[in-house]
């Protein structure tokens, strides 16, 4: 294709006349291929193309899928799963997709001013994911109280089913309204209004009143920059949330053949149960290691012990080791495994002058490993679980060069 671009004429966007029509009729003036995609221009379309923190729409030009939609220099650019070859088309938008997007950029809206009501929290992010959205907040912390402060207020806006209103004004117009933050374009402002509440220049779709938003559920909170991000979800999303919720909630009560309302309760009983028993299992296996050690020295002919033990943990693996140089003058080169990494362990007893760290060097040149340790115990890990017994062997043989022992 040639370098030059093709100017076209700016592409009357019908979203911005009417964010609730679902089909609309179109002239092709414009053909190209990008990024392997076939694009068309057309003189008029309803499909919103990816911008101010909102996806782009889908849906179908004839029977041609719109699988990206972008603009660029005001045109738009329908981005198409395979050729279309007619040059009038009607769109059809995938509706559940725009309106679901519709409720959270709306609520979005509100939410954002309820945060600069309650605390002057500014909004200096957005973003409309896939299952959640998100708000940066101007704040280094906010506490629970004044959070649920802020999400009643924005619920109240909702419950009241305010008309959200959208408007161009020019550029020397726009102080006459109280605008959230400073506009970032320049020329013809479009303002979105949420009835004597918020005021915001946008260029996104909207929900006529505040009702159609249906509920704002704040998720969770991160620290981000110095400031806060907050997770959140609007009308069917969070119908959907609260649904996924209630099932986990009654799934876990019935593990604890226990009510929802005991479910918090009986969970803090379980760990402090299980951690209680980690605590006894720990001073077991340390007995266990203890005689497990004085067995290998009694039966081993060699002062280097040496084994794989797969059914052993690396905190096992590091008791027996430990138990093997407190008990007897001995070295000794452990394994043990972990899902996708084998765990090894080499240790000296301190009468036998070996500094068990010079090992590491050596074996980093025919294994990918890392860890370290002290002059008389080393923990190294690698994910190359098919060398655990070339590490063995090495670790064997440099034991022997360094102790003189067999």
């Amino acid at each position: 294709m040639d370098e030059q671009k093709i100017a076209y004429r700016p592409t009357e966007k019908l979203y911005f006349q009417d964010a609730y029509l679902k089909e609309f009729t179109a002239l092709v003036v414009g053909r190209e291929v990008r990024d392997g995609y076939p694009v068309v221009i057309l003189d008029r379309t309803a499909f919103y193309p990816e911008s101010g923190g909102q996806p782009h729409d889908l849906g179908w030009l004839n029977e041609v899928r719109v699988i990206r939609v972008e603009e660029e220099d005001e045109v738009i650019l329908h981005f198409l799963e395979r050729n279309l070859l007619e040059d009038e088309v009607r769109g059809r938008i995938d509706w559940s997709r725009r309106f679901n997007h519709m409720q959270q950029h709306t609520g979005q809206h509100i939410l954002s001013q309820a945060f600069y009501e309650v605390v002057k929290g500014e909004t200096l992010s957005f973003h409309l994911g896939q299952e959640e959205s998100t708000v940066e907040i101007g704040l280094p912390v906010i506490k629970d109280k004044t959070l649920a402060e802020v999400e009643e207020l924005a619920n109240r806006i909702v419950f009241s089913d305010l008309e959200v209103k959208t408007y161009f004004l020019p550029e020397e117009k726009i102080t006459t309204i109280p605008l959230r933050k400073p506009p970032k374009k320049t020329g013809l402002i479009r303002v979105v209004e949420v009835d004597g509440f918020d005021y915001s220049a946008c260029g996104g779709t909207h929900c006529r009143r505040t009702g159609e938003v249906g509920l704002i559920k704040i998720l969770k909170q991160e620290k981000i920059r110095g400031n806060v991000r907050f997770s959140f979800v609007c009308g069917f999303r969070a119908l959907k949330e609260f649904e996924n919720r209630r099932r986990w909630l009654q799934e876990t009560a019935r593990l604890f053949s226990a009510e929802e309302s005991e479910v918090f309760s009986c969970a803090e009983k379980t760990l402090a149960e299980l951690k209680n028993l980690k605590k006894k299992q720990k001073k077991l296996e340390e007995k266990l290691s203890f005689f497990e050690a004085r067995e290998l020295i009694e039966k081993s002919p060699s002062k280097i012990i040496s084994g794989i033990f797969p059914e052993k943990s690396p905190e096992e693996v590091k008791y027996l080791a430990l138990n093997l140089i407190h008990q007897a003058e001995v070295l000794a080169a452990l394994a043990a495994f972990r899902k996708n990494y084998f765990h090894l362990v080499i240790a000296a007893s301190e009468k036998i002058k070996v500094d068990v760290r010079e090992v590491i060097a050596l074996l980093q040149t025919e294994i990918k490993l890392k860890g370290g340790g002290s002059p008389t115990l080393v923990e190294l890990v690698s994910e190359e679980k098919d060398k655990v017994e070339k590490a063995i062997n090495l670790a064997v043989d440099f034991l022997k060069n360094k102790s003189g022992l067999n």
